[in-house]
């Protein structure tokens, strides 16, 4: 017959393997979050060098059709 002290401590740690488990993933699931606001923000910083290059580049057009009218 099993005696309480080894059900206690197969219980024990079987838990701690759980609860191990489950901080690991907490901890990757905090990563991953961190690094999808990350490339969030490079993401919207990108987009507005990329709208500001281009009403630079419209506006140089402006100013090249302006000197061949001329």
């Amino acid at each position: 017959m099993l005696n309480y002290k080894w059900i206690f401590v197969i219980l024990f740690v079987i838990g701690g393997c759980d609860y191990q488990e489950s901080r690991l993933v907490k901890e990757q699931a905090v990563t991953f979050e961190q690094e999808i606001a990350f490339r969030q923000r490079k993401e919207i910083e990108l987009e507005n060098k990329i709208k500001k290059q281009l009403e630079e580049i419209s506006s140089l057009k402006k100013q090249l059709e302006c000197r061949e009218e001329e």
